[in-house]
């Protein structure tokens, strides 16, 4: 269908109205004059009793600072000369005596084991006498005499000449020195100075565990180095620091440690219930 719409308008259609003019601007210092502000009313400002009158009338200047009134100076309290002391039963804190102005104090507490023996507060364990450390510095020094002897007799096997005068074992025998014989007691000078550092270090760890059955292993360790006059007198001195450490560990105040370690170590048994066992099918909550 072609549009017949040749641009007139009929008699029908609205006319659309013409566009309004548009204002033109008014020159300066024309037109209406803006509202004149209104004063507000502020309430009074309510003066505080504590407000310093002077500050209020003399306000500092910026950057200015007014140096506040002095307080008044307190006076010190003299530390009490003698320690308070509670009146009865020991741990009444209300029954206790003081000065106004001081506080009582008790002083600081030291920890112990149930059978009063004093703990360590860093470790929690028992605190080790200084015995025991004397025993265990004796043992580690018979492990280091014998790491000496044991450097001094490899120096004196490596060199020909004195291999068979480098060890007791080694005299007695006389082997070749590019034999087997000569290999295998090598071979057993070395275990046996090892067997000596072994016990020596033994004693020494667990006297500082705590272990109350290291002392008669110490007698027993001081026989083990007793090998050692199998080989040199260099290798015998180490029994004389070790014989001391297990003899020290028998004295009262480290028997005392061991003790304590014992009670610190000590698991308490499981009681197993025995009686009011039910078995089989039990009722529900409520009986249902």
């Amino acid at each position: 269908m072609a549009n017949d719409f040749d641009g007139t308008v009929g008699q029908d259609s609205p006319v659309p109205p013409p566009h309004a003019p548009v204002p033109e601007p008014l020159p300066p210092g024309s037109g209406p004059l803006p509202p004149t502000p209104q004063p507000l009313n502020y309430p009074a400002p309510t003066v505080l009793p504590h407000t310093d009158d002077s500050r209020r009338e003399n306000p500092p200047s910026w950057g200015e600072i007014t140096p506040a009134s002095p307080k008044p100076p307190v006076s010190p309290v003299e530390p009490r000369s003698e320690p308070v002391e509670p009146r009865s039963g020991g741990t009444d804190f209300a029954a206790v005596e003081q000065e106004p102005g001081t506080i009582a104090t008790w002083p600081a507490l030291t920890p112990e084991t149930e059978k009063r023996y004093p703990v360590s507060a860093r470790t929690g364990e028992p605190r080790r006498p200084r015995i025991l450390l004397v025993a265990i510095i004796a043992c580690w020094l018979s492990v280091a005499c014998t790491v000496v002897a044991f450097g001094a007799w490899w120096w004196q096997a490596v060199h020909i000449p004195t291999f068979t005068s480098s060890a007791r074992l080694l005299t007695w025998t006389h082997p070749d020195p590019v034999s087997a014989l000569a290999i295998v007691m090598v071979i057993l000078v070395g275990l046996i100075g090892l067997l000596m550092v072994a016990a020596a270090g033994t004693v020494a760890y667990n006297a500082w565990a705590g272990k109350r059955w290291i002392r008669v292993g110490a007698l027993v360790c001081v026989a083990v180095t007793g090998l050692s006059f199998l080989l040199t007198w260099w290798f015998s001195s180490a029994m004389i620091p070790l014989a001391i450490g297990a003899a020290l560990l028998w004295l009262p105040p480290v028997n005392r440690f061991f003790t304590a370690m014992d009670d610190l170590q000590t698991v308490p048994a499981v009681q197993v219930p025995t009686a009011g066992i039910l078995y089989g099918p039990q009722t529900l909550i409520g009986h249902r």
